[in-house]
C-alpha cells in the first residue's frame, strides 16, 4: 500500500509525538503504531518544521504486511520500483521500533532488498548515497515507560527519507552561552511551545530561568516573551536568545524582562493579550509531596489568566511521582495537594485541563505535562 509519507517518531514518548502532531495538523492524520503516523506530504513537511519529535520521514512511502524476510524483501523491493523513481545510487537503511520479533534480520531483509534493486540496474553506495531507501519495522513491545492505548500489530513500512529530524541535541544546556542543570530538555521545551502556540501568536513564559523555552518559540518563528523574578536568569536568557537568533538562525522576536510571574499585568499590559503560555515553575526534588510552591502555581495561574486571550492555551509541568505514572491522573498527588484540589486550583484561576500526559525524568524523578485552556 503506497501512501504520500510516514512520520516516524523518534520513540521517546510517542503519546506526546501524537499529541503534539494532532495539535499542530488540521489535515487528516492516521496512526498506524504508537510511533508512526501517515499523513499528507505536505502536512509532514509543515510538521517537520515545529516537531523535536521526529526520528524520519519517509515519503513517498508505503505499508506492507509483517511476513517472511523473503516476502518483506520481494514487496518492498516491487512496490518500490513501481514509484518509477529515477535509477541513481542507493542505500536500503533498516530501523525498527519495539519488540524484536522472533526470525527478524534487519541487517538481511535491507541486503535482500538492496539485491533486489541491484537487479533492476540501481547502483548500491553506503557510504554517500543520492537515495536512501528506509525500511523500518513498526513492532507491539511488551515494556514502556509511559502507559499508551495504542496497540498494532507488526508492520513493515518503508520509503525515501526526506527529513531526520532537527537536530535538538545541539541545543542542549551545555551548548548555551548561559545555562544550569536544571534547564528543560530541548525537545521537552520544544513540545511545550508547540501545544502552548500551534497557531503562531504571542508566547509568554513567566518562570523563563535559562530561556529554553523562549529558545524553542525563536525557532518556532513565535513572538517569544520571558520574565524571571531574579536578575542573572533574566540577563542570561537575553544571552540565549542572540544565540538562538544569531548562532541557530531562529527567526522569532523575543524580549525579555524582570518580572514576577504573579504580578504579570504591571509588566507585560503593553504586549498583551498572550495566546500562548509555557512554563516550568520552581520546586524542589520532592514537591510532589510538598505544599511549597502550590501558592506560587496559583498566583501564576491567575496572573497568565490575567492577560491571556479568550481562547488562550497553557502548559505546564508539575512536579509528580515516578509511582504515580502508570496510575490514572486522579490517583496521584502535586504540591502536596491531592489532584482534585490541583485541578480545582486550575478552575478557580480561569483554566480548563483538557490533557495531562506523565514525563518521566529519571528513575526517581517526573513530571505532569499539563495543557489547559480559557474557560
Amino acid at each position: 500500500m503506497h501512501v504520500e509519507a510516514i512520520v516516524i517518531g523518534a520513540g521517546w514518548h510517542p503519546h506526546l509525538f501524537r499529541l503534539e502532531a494532532h495539535t499542530l495538523l488540521e489535515s487528516e492524520i492516521e496512526v498506524i503504531h504508537p510511533h508512526a503516523l501517515t499523513m499528507t506530504k505536505s502536512a509532514s513537511e509543515e510538521y517537520s518544521t515545529r516537531s523535536s519529535l521526529i526520528a524520519e520521514i519517509l515519503s513517498p512511502a508505503g505499508i506492507v504486511n509483517h511476513n517472511s524476510i523473503d516476502e518483506v524483501a520481494n514487496s518492498v523491493a516491487s512496490e518500490f520500483l513501481e514509484l518509477g523513481v529515477p535509477m541513481t545510487s542507493i542505500a536500503v537503511r533498516g530501523s525498527r521500533s519495539g519488540d524484536k520479533p522472533k526470525n527478524w534480520s534487519t541487517r538481511e531483509v535491507s541486503g535482500k532488498i538492496g539485491g533486489h534493486l541491484v537487479d533492476a540496474g540501481w547502483d548500491i553506495d553506503l557510504t554517500n548515497p543520492e537515495v536512501i531507501l528506509r525500511v523500518h519495522l513498526l513492532a507491539p513491545s511488551e515494556s514502556t515507560s509511559y502507559p499508551d492505548d495504542i496497540e498494532k500489530d507488526a508492520i513493515v513500512t518503508w520509503g525515501i527519507t526526506t527529513h531526520e529530524g532537527d537536530g535538538w541535541a545541539t541545543r542542549t544546556a551545555p551548548n548555551r552561552p548561559f545555562f544550569k542543570p536544571i534547564s528543560l530538555d530541548p525537545k521537552l521545551a520544544r513540545s511545550m511551545v508547540n501545544l502552548a502556540c500551534p497557531n503562531q501568536g504571542k508566547l509568554l513564559d513567566p518562570f523563563c530561568g535559562t530561556g529554553g523555552l523562549v529558545v524553542e518559540g525563536i525557532l518556532c518563528n513565535l513572538a517569544s516573551y520571558g520574565s524571571d523574578l531574579a536578575w542573572p536568569m533574566v540577563t542570561g536568557t537575553r544571552e540565549n536568545v542572540q544565540w538562538a537568533q544569531n548562532s541557530l538562525n531562529g527567526t522569532g522576536m523575543a524580549e525579555i524582562r524582570n518580572a514576577s510571574a504573579i504580578a504579570l499585568r504591571d509588566t507585560w499590559s503593553d504586549k498583551a493579550p498572550f495566546t500562548g503560555f509555557a512554563f516550568d515553575p520552581p520546586y524542589g526534588r520532592n514537591a510532589w509531596k510538598s505544599e511549597d510552591g502550590f501558592e506560587l502555581l496559583d498566583g501564576a495561574l491567575q496572573s497568565c489568566a490575567e492577560i491571556g486571550t479568550n481562547d488562550a492555551r497553557l502548559v505546564t509541568l508539575l512536579p509528580w511521582s515516578p509511582d504515580f505514572i502508570h496510575q490514572p491522573v486522579e490517583m496521584g498527588m502535586s504540591f502536596g495537594q491531592e489532584w482534585s484540589q490541583v485541578e480545582s486550583l486550575f478552575i478557580s484561576s480561569g483554566w480548563q485541563i483538557i490533557k495531562t500526559i506523565p514525563i518521566r525524568v529519571h528513575r526517581s524523578l517526573s513530571r505532569l505535562l499539563v495543557l489547559a485552556e480559557r474557560k
